[in-house]
């Protein structure tokens, strides 16, 4: 969530990119429900509202922030 693209979410984690984007996939499978609104390259990437209630389920510490 504090990142704006997935790009930037896992090259501030240290991991390659599609790492994030499968993890993402795999918990939208789980849940039932998208959790990102996909953007077109460059562009920034937002929660769904989906999303934001799940990010603010989740303690921010586990965001690695």
């Amino acid at each position: 969530m504090p990142y704006p693209t997935v790009t930037e979410a896992a090259r501030a984690l240290g991991v390659h990119q599609s790492t994030p984007v499968t993890q993402i996939n795999r918990l939208e499978k789980d849940l039932g429900q998208s959790l990102i609104e996909r953007a077109e390259r460059g562009r920034r990437t937002r929660p769904t509202r989906f999303g934001r209630s799940v990010a603010a389920a989740v303690p921010q510490s586990d965001f690695g922030t």
